[in-house]
């Protein structure tokens, strides 16, 4: 099986210590939701292709190298003359959770339009995976929308992150209904728990869950719950996955790593979403939880992403 990721490859400008003048050291880590999640399965022995758009300048021929690096597909990812790379400046806790402010206007992945070559991408894969970023501004929503109705007339899984970033909003309503039209396409979705409150005005968790069901007709819900763990909702069945405690530096990119780990044993079972067990999912969700947890143990979200080795190392067998 094979992933087609679209949204936003970026720079994640994070914050590493203190110079010797007092002042604030940032690295810049490659970043992006969707890119995450691609280089997550990559990590994990599976095929996956990016598909997006950067700027023709330093910061996009770095992020283009560390996709092609991770042994992600960028065949399609394009470069801009005229739109500069995002940047995404992290804020982080003395516990790790993160905020974020984004450099973003008229930015290579928001200025991007369909293209041929995104849709032979998706042509070639089995799940097609999008976030709600790509959805805030014009002209990426329409592209997103464009991809999301191709990829649900060519029977493609559709794997769905809400992923909220409000600052990237002109408008929290506009947020909510562009991210409810995307539900309506999805098939799996990732949600947080503050997330699943935002969309459906439930606190109720598993309530919340069957507004997504009854509504959206989504097929398998996950809700992660920071160090808490996670919990999913499939065929009427909801049950919480406990968590591995880790000692967190940075959360970014560990709700990413959560979805790649959970799509990674789902391609390696080779089952379609109404064959799952309760067992398949808790062993899906554990060893997501696992991914996780991994990437909160490390600044930046792509040098964290788990793989097989690592999580062995950490948590043993799972």
């Amino acid at each position: 099986m094979k992933v087609c990721a679209f949204g936003e490859l970026l720079i994640d400008v994070t914050p590493n210590g203190i110079s010797d003048k007092g002042f604030p050291v940032y690295e810049f880590n490659p970043g992006g939701a969707p890119a995450n999640v691609a280089v997550a399965l990559q990590n994990l022995g599976q095929q996956a292709s990016f598909i997006g758009q950067v700027g023709d300048d330093h910061f996009g021929h770095f992020l283009a190298k560390v996709l092609k690096e991770k042994l992600v597909d960028t065949d399609a990812l394009l470069f801009s003359k005229e739109y500069l790379t995002t940047l995404a400046i992290v804020s982080l806790t003395e516990d790790g959770e993160r905020s974020f402010s984004f450099y973003r206007k008229e930015g290579a992945d928001v200025m991007i339009t369909t293209c041929t070559k995104f849709l032979e991408k998706i042509d070639e894969a089995d799940i097609f995976h999008i976030g709600s970023v790509s959805m805030s501004d014009e002209p990426s929503r329409s592209t997103s929308f464009d991809l999301l109705d191709y990829a649900k007339t060519q029977g493609k899984i559709i794997s769905f992150d809400p992923n909220l970033r409000e600052l990237l909003w002109k408008d929290l309503m506009d947020a909510k209904m562009q991210i409810i039209k995307g539900l309506y396409f999805a098939d799996i979705v990732k949600v947080s728990e503050e997330e699943l409150y935002f969309i459906t005005d439930e606190h109720d968790v598993e309530k919340a869950c069957e507004i997504l069901v009854n509504e959206y007709g989504t097929k398998l819900i996950l809700v992660t719950f920071g160090a808490q763990g996670c919990a999913y909702y499939h065929q009427n069945k909801y049950a919480k996955v406990l968590p591995f405690v880790v000692k967190a530096i940075d959360a970014t990119g560990a709700g990413d790593g959560f979805l790649g780990g959970f799509l990674a044993k789902l391609m390696e079972s080779g089952k379609n979403l109404d064959e799952l067990c309760d067992t398949d999912l808790m062993q899906y969700c554990r060893f997501a939880n696992a991914c996780g947890a991994h990437a909160t143990t490390m600044r930046g979200a792509i040098g964290s992403l788990a793989t097989y080795s690592k999580i062995r190392e950490m948590f043993g067998d799972i």
